[in-house]
């Protein structure tokens, strides 16, 4: 099915603003293939974030898979000479690297609606406030829960990454209290794995920031703050590239509370870091 055949056959179940962003659609489908969300929310007369719930309406992963729709349908209909290249030549040579990082560029833009503004601030305050820092992340979400871990150690100090499978698991929940906190990188069917962990970490007053792809997510009952980062039709590397930007802002929005400070702090770690390269790298002229 076409995606005007899927948009007429879904028009009445559209809201009045997606109704506008289908119209508009059907009759500007070269304006949609050459811009972003943003700007055919403004020519539309609706916001960017009622453009991308018009996407989702229509069974889409986001904004990117609508233009993709939108370009095979004008090439079926022996209109691509009406497309304007969003290329240039050396770049077509290049096509399926450069879609592929178009499309973690839009999916990290779909992402910048589904983020509650004050629970960003407020989580990253938790943060700068909190005496001990704990991370989790299982199986597939531990590599993740890992460099989050290792960039935070750069910056303050009294950051832990949490496994499962370590033999001091119980004595760090039991160091926990309400100056801890917790973020935990949860994907559902692996919930089993962080879930008497988190239970007795509410139960501690801990302020758990609970990352996942789905706001019905059953660590929803145990998180302070949730950021349901997934869409839909979204596989498991599309995800990879929103969770670190999410990170990195989520780091940004901490070391803001005190520039300064953080600042000092990674100066310092960078110092010892070299020190410690030093002193291998004479150990080892020695050995020889």
């Amino acid at each position: 099915m076409s995606i005007n055949e899927n948009i007429k056959r879904k028009f009445v179940r559209l809201s009045k603003g997606q109704r506008k962003v289908a119209q508009f659609v059907i009759d500007n489908p070269t304006v949609v293939i050459a811009n972003g969300a943003a700007e055919v929310g403004r020519q539309a007369n609706v916001s960017e974030s009622t453009v991308i719930r018009f996407c989702y309406a229509m069974d889409l992963s986001g904004y990117v898979e609508l233009q993709e729709e939108i370009r095979s349908y004008l090439m079926s209909q022996n209109d691509g000479a009406h497309l304007n290249a969003p290329y240039t030549s050396n770049k077509q040579k290049n096509a399926s690297f450069s879609k592929v990082m178009q499309r973690d560029i839009q999916n990290i833009q779909d992402t910048i609606h589904l983020i509650n503004d004050n629970m960003l601030q407020k989580s990253s305050k938790w943060m700068h406030e909190a005496d001990s820092i704990y991370i989790l992340g299982a199986r597939q979400s531990a590599s993740i829960a890992n460099w989050l871990s290792y960039t935070l150690k750069t910056l303050r100090p009294n950051v832990k990454q949490l496994r499962t499978d370590s033999e001091d698991i119980v004595q760090q929940i039991n160091s926990m209290g309400e100056r801890t906190t917790l973020i935990v990188f949860s994907c559902d069917k692996h919930m089993k794995d962080v879930k008497t962990i988190v239970e007795i970490a509410k139960m501690k007053k801990v302020k758990i920031i609970a990352i996942t792809g789905s706001a019905l997510s059953p660590i929803r009952d145990y998180a302070s703050a949730l950021f349901a980062l997934g869409m839909k039709n979204q596989t498991s590397l599309d995800m990879v590239p929103v969770l670190f930007s999410f990170m990195h802002a989520l780091i940004e929005e901490m070391v803001s509370h005190d520039k300064a400070l953080y600042k000092q702090y990674q100066q310092s770690y960078e110092q010892v870091e070299n020190n410690l390269l030093f002193l291998d790298t004479a150990r080892e002229k020695q050995v020889f």
